[in-house]
């Protein structure tokens, strides 16, 4: 009996501990109520003692010492300032004396990274503000090294703005929209070399370089713009609207650019003179120490022979000062190269692994200063003065980050000590660092340390999130090794739901992107709604197959020209693994992706063997032949040079053959993966009598961004998910 009244009052304790355990409900997760706190941008200044901080009200800008954390001095208060200027501001940047700041308001963006806005100049001694420009808003500003000039962007065109004299010189008159673009990039360029601005200033301010986009003969692409007719109080067009602009699929023609630099002092531009055919890409243009050198970096259209060439802006005439090529494609870290006055850094994977090279200032090859079977997945900078090259890498392992410190000598020191994903913002003589660490299950923490790596004060560490998530009572995401369709073993990660009971059988959703080069199953932290799948009692399995990142350049480059296929066989093999676990309900397994993970979403559940009962494609790419020339060619070729990958790798191809429920999911004003694809989708499963459910978003972009957006569009899918699986 006394053992029968202990029973009775742990299960009564039991079910009082599951009463009080709250419910994590999904619009909180989705709209970043549990989002890990970060520390505002921090911007070192040259001294290397202080950093600066724009507050969260966009008033002011505020110093504070390194080493101490306190505050120093407030440089910039825009209630105080003389002068008109914006009721806050969104960013700043310093001149190179500091003694100026360039300010700029609410940003109105372009595409996924440009930007329009209103720029001003402040002047620190003065405490005056003025506007750069009256004459429309601005795009990529950016002073001059000598710190008396500002390069600024405008209708297509490239402008200077003379500090000294208040003048705007006009460097550029022949820009219009949907034809040539001056000094900044077009669409693919942004989207897939991560460049907006496409200028840059000699080390003497004497000349500025800049990029020509010729874009008249790249197709148009248009689609409507929906949203006007919202309410009674908002009727005012009974027509949707349209946007149109150049977007190059695979296959077709790319901008013609050519590279010009500008003589301040006689106001006249000359093209440079370099040796590049009419179709190959220029990703970057940078003046090296030297200000007769400019370094202009190219690719062949296939993407497999990178050459850099030092221009010279004086005469024009340029010279080869490195190639690399190989049989598949090149990808290079070209914010990697970093120029000193006797030599360059350049990451290659050339031994099979991404590594740090030292070349001579006339292009030598001088030293590999990394090795391993492992890759450096960020360079993060160089002491130009001990020669010490600063970088992070998964030397630990494929999972995981850790920055390092290499010097000419090969010297290497592991700055970070803790076990999961490490990165470092560094001081301006590398004295000192702000560390951010997490891992699969703590959110970020933040520390200042030593040159040595030494923790000297923790500045953030997201102890109240901690908290909070833990009375979820959660379990821990747990890293796994699935074996891939070739048997190779590929790594990932599982959630279980909070009560989990061997006993039970569970459905699962396999959680994907499987681009090339990607990577989700890193010891990184992520609170995303996996865990509101949880609590609602299904298994969430993450692998990354063949083709992603981590791994080398084998292991990623397995995909070449057949994109989709050999990804499509792992995730098949997953559910496969997953099947053969006691606790899981092999006939509710369902898959889930976006963009490049929506296409896989598509090409596991149109494949013969599918097991898959459910799936949602968020934005998926549907044939490689209407995605862009860069992206697409660099992993597939041209469809002219591969016409059989490209029909292989089709889900329009395969409607026929789909099996299970589908949700595709689009917004009508994405500009990446556009919208058509996933029409042209739903008119092929037509065809073929197939049932499937759609939802659209009438003014959603790529990323279906906005908590009303987002709400809905989470909603669905749980929902959708409940009901099938």
């Amino acid at each position: 009996m006394k053992r029968f009244v202990i029973f009775l009052a742990c299960y009564f304790c039991f079910l009082a501990a599951q009463a009080v355990r709250p419910v994590l409900e999904l619009d909180s997760v989705v709209t970043g109520k549990y989002n890990a706190l970060t520390l505002p941008e921090m911007k070192p200044m040259q001294d290397a003692k202080f950093y600066t901080c724009l507050d969260e009200v966009g008033q002011h800008i505020i110093s504070y010492q390194f080493l101490t954390g306190k505050q120093a001095e407030v440089l910039f208060e825009l209630d105080k300032v003389k002068g008109d200027g914006p009721e806050r501001i969104t960013g700043y940047e310093f001149s190179p004396t500091e003694a100026k700041i360039l300010v700029w308001a609410e940003k109105t963006p372009i595409y996924r990274h440009s930007f329009m806005t209103e720029y001003y100049i402040y002047d620190r001694k003065r405490n005056t503000m003025d506007a750069l420009s009256l004459n429309g808003a601005q795009r990529d500003a950016r002073f001059s090294p000598d710190g008396r000039s500002i390069a600024f962007v405008r209708d297509n065109n490239l402008y200077i703005k003379r500090l000294d004299f208040g003048t705007e010189i006009q460097v550029t008159t022949d820009g219009a929209r949907n034809s040539v673009i001056n000094g900044a990039t077009d669409w693919v360029y942004e989207e897939e070399f991560m460049e907006t601005s496409a200028y840059d200033w000699s080390a003497d301010s004497k000349f500025l370089a800049y990029l020509r986009f010729n874009e008249k003969d790249i197709p148009t692409y248009s689609f409507p713009l929906y949203g006007a007719f919202v309410s009674k109080q908002k009727r005012q067009k009974y027509y949707p609207g349209q946007y149109s602009f150049k977007y190059p699929s695979s296959g077709e023609q790319n901008s013609v650019v050519t590279v010009w630099a500008f003589n301040i002092q006689t106001r006249s531009a000359r093209q440079m003179d370099l040796p590049v055919a009419e179709e190959d890409y220029i990703p970057r243009i940078r003046f090296t120490r030297n200000s007769n050198q400019l370094a202009v970096m190219t690719l062949n259209r296939s993407q497999n022979t990178f050459k850099m060439y030092f221009a010279n802006p004086k005469s024009a005439q340029s010279s080869l000062i490195l190639m690399e090529q190989n049989e598949t494609y090149l990808d290079p870290m070209y914010d990697a190269i970093r120029f000193n006055s006797n030599y360059f850094t350049y990451v290659s994977e050339k031994d099979g692994f991404r590594h740090l090279y030292i070349y001579g200032a006339s292009g030598g090859l001088q030293k590999k200063l990394t090795s391993g079977k492992w890759d450096l997945t960020k360079f993060i900078g160089c002491d130009t003065v001990k020669n010490v090259f600063y970088y992070q890498s998964n030397e630990e392992d494929p999972t995981r980050r850790a920055v390092y410190s290499i010097d000419l000598k090969g010297k290497k020191i592991c700055l970070t000590t803790r076990k999961g994903t490490n990165n470092a913002i560094f001081n301006s003589d590398f004295t000192c660092s702000v560390q951010t660490w997490s891992d699969i299950n703590t959110p970020p923490v933040f520390t200042l340390n030593d040159k040595q790596g030494l923790e000297l004060r923790v500045l953030e560490n997201n102890r109240k999130l901690r908290s909070e998530l833990a009375d979820f009572g959660f379990k821990d995401k747990q890293f796994i090794k699935v074996p891939a369709a070739d048997g190779q073993m590929l790594n990932g990660w599982i959630l279980k739901p909070v009560d989990f009971n061997n006993e039970r059988k569970y459905p699962v959703i396999l959680v994907q992107y499987s681009g090339p080069d990607s990577q989700l199953a890193v010891d990184a932290y992520d609170f995303d709604w996996e865990y509101v799948l949880a609590q609602e009692g299904y298994i969430v399995v993450c692998v990354d197959g063949r083709g992603t990142g981590g791994r080398g350049a084998a292991f990623r480059k397995s995909t070449y020209t057949n994109l989709g296929l050999q990804e499509t066989q792992d995730q098949i093999a997953v559910a496969g693994w997953v099947k053969g676990q006691a606790w899981v309900d092999g006939g509710r397994i369902g898959i889930w992706g976006w963009s490049y993970g929506g296409y896989m979403t598509l090409m596991c559940m149109t494949d013969p063997t599918s097991p898959f009962k459910a799936g949602v494609a968020v934005a998926p790419v549907c044939d490689w032949h209407y995605y862009n020339t860069v992206y697409t060619e660099r992993f597939m070729r041209t469809p002219k040079e591969n016409p059989d990958g490209y029909d292989k790798s089709s889900p329009i191809l395969r409607a026929g053959d789909l099996k299970g429920s589908l949700l595709l999911i689009h917004g009508l004003a994405d500009d990446n993966v556009r919208a058509n694809q996933s029409l042209d989708m739903a008119e092929a499963l037509i065809q073929k009598g197939k049932q499937f459910d759609m939802q659209v978003y009438p003014t959603s972009s790529h990323s279906i961004l906005g908590d009303t957006y987002r709400k809905h569009l989470y909603r669905k899918m749980l929902e959708f998910f409940k009901q099938n699986l």
